[in-house]
């Protein structure tokens, strides 16, 4: 008898896991739950690709005067300087 009570003692506890982890994950992939993460992958995808191009824009701003500075040289006559 002390053996059943124990069985259904495990029955019942593992039961009410199941129902909780059941929720759980229905709560998770309802319509609501769904289109808010994917709200939240949109905006990090805008973050990432905004950041992305503000070091594009920064990188090119800076090679295109120092470029803009060699041809200016170039067309003054000027001989590149030593860096030493």
């Amino acid at each position: 008898m002390i053996r059943r009570l124990f069985w259904i003692g495990v029955g019942v506890a593992v039961t009410v896991v199941v129902i909780r982890k059941g929720r759980q994950v229905v709560a998770r992939y309802t319509p609501e739950a769904v289109s808010e993460r994917a709200a939240a992958a949109v905006d990090d995808a805008g973050a990432r690709l905004n950041s992305a191009v503000h070091t594009f824009r920064t990188e090119f701003s800076v090679a295109r005067a120092e470029r803009e500075a060699e041809l200016m040289a170039s067309l003054r006559g000027e001989l590149p300087r030593d860096p030493r």
